[in-house]
């Protein structure tokens, strides 16, 4: 796993409002690297996007321009790695 400071973080957890699906759950706050917002949601929603990731990464265009990146010297964005 990278040592590196992770992009996105969980900063605290406490019951109040997903603000993705407007309901009372338990929520952790959620901090993007380098942005000054932060957002709250719940466990259920993280999941869903997770499995939305894991869904999108499983179509074909995806798998061949991961392939490209990998081979290209690209990060899938275009930076060089």
């Amino acid at each position: 796993m990278n040592t590196r400071a992770r992009f996105l973080s969980v900063v605290e957890a406490y019951p109040g409002y997903c603000q993705i699906c407007h309901e009372p759950q338990l929520v952790g706050r959620i901090t993007v690297t380098g942005w000054p917002y932060s957002g709250l949601a719940c466990s259920r929603c993280l999941g869903q996007l997770a499995d939305e990731v894991q869904r999108r990464a499983s179509s074909p265009p995806f798998e061949v321009s991961l392939a490209v990146a990998l081979t290209g010297g690209s990060n899938g964005n275009g930076h060089a790695r």
